[in-house]
């Protein structure tokens, strides 16, 4: 069982996926906004692994995760994004990877895709540093 803290803005998918990793065994804590999940990471981290939306308003994914990384260089974090209005998907998961990520999921991802990064990921070793 891991510890996972989910930030996704759309409500519909942030409950669908809580859900599915519920249950598969593992301790799911989903919030639909940055700032509330920078301040989960403060108060009750760090998380066996962050799943976090990359288009998101307040902050974005990408501020999100900048912000992570200075609280904590070693919490694991698993990117997702479906592209946007001006952003093609691929370019926005270009832009991430060089943040220290486990994984980039473009969406729609399959649930079985999702736990093989989850459960197949030594999550007690941080994550390659950032080039």
């Amino acid at each position: 069982m891991k510890r996972i803290l989910v930030i996704d803005d759309d409500w519909q998918f942030l409950r669908l996926l809580t859900e599915m990793l519920m249950e598969a065994g593992h301790e799911i804590h989903s919030v639909d906004n940055g700032r509330e999940a920078l301040e989960l990471l403060r108060t009750q981290g760090p998380w066996d692994v962050l799943l976090c939306d990359i288009l998101m308003p307040r902050p974005d994914g990408i501020e999100v995760i900048l912000s992570i990384r200075k609280l904590s260089s070693q919490q694991k974090i698993i990117a997702m994004t479906g592209g946007g209005r001006y952003l093609d998907a691929e370019q926005v998961l270009r832009m991430v990877q060089d943040l220290g990520i486990l994984e980039v999921l473009r969406k729609p991802f399959s649930m079985a895709r999702l736990l093989e990064v989850i459960e197949g990921q030594d999550l007690s070793e941080p994550p390659d540093a950032p080039a």
